[in-house]
């Protein structure tokens, strides 16, 4: 028997074998890949999505409490900016922009709250349309807010 015969055989139908052999881990690492990427996509969502609620829910907090009471206390105020203080780090700038809006709506009627007992003859209609606002927001924040918070798009 020829054995360097059989080895040119050998190799010649080995070859093609390797090749896509070779192919096929190309593309198996190119696949998984990919799904590690997306995983990291998912997984950096997924981390910031805690902090982003928190940011949502003390909005939300103020909002339904201004609803609430009629009223926006200082202290709320003062919460709400302080557990919110994040927002230029994880939100758009609407969203900052809408939490200050937020804010300085509730100082208004903190103020109109604050001269009660000597009230000025537009101060009721202000926190009218200033409570009517808040009522309002308590339907819009939710959507402002979507965009950042929801998991149905990846």
């Amino acid at each position: 028997m020829d054995w360097l015969r059989v080895a040119q055989i050998s190799q010649a139908l080995l070859t093609p074998v390797i090749g896509i052999a070779t192919v096929s881990v190309g593309v198996a690492v190119a696949l998984i890949q990919r799904q590690q990427a997306h995983t990291n996509r998912l997984q950096h969502r997924l981390a910031l999505f805690d902090r982003r609620m928190k940011i949502f829910d003390s909005t939300m907090e103020l909002i339904i409490g201004v609803v609430r009471t009629n009223k926006a206390e200082l202290n709320d105020l003062y919460k709400l900016i302080r557990e919110t203080r994040e927002h230029k780090l994880l939100f758009g700038s609407e969203i900052g922009e809408y939490i200050d809006q937020i804010y300085h709506k509730g100082v208004d009627l903190e103020l109109i709250e604050a001269t009660r007992d000597n009230p000025k003859p537009e101060d009721f209609a202000k926190r009218t349309e200033l409570v009517e606002w808040f009522v309002q927001q308590s339907r819009l924040a939710p959507s402002l807010f979507l965009k950042y918070l929801d998991f149905r798009r990846s």
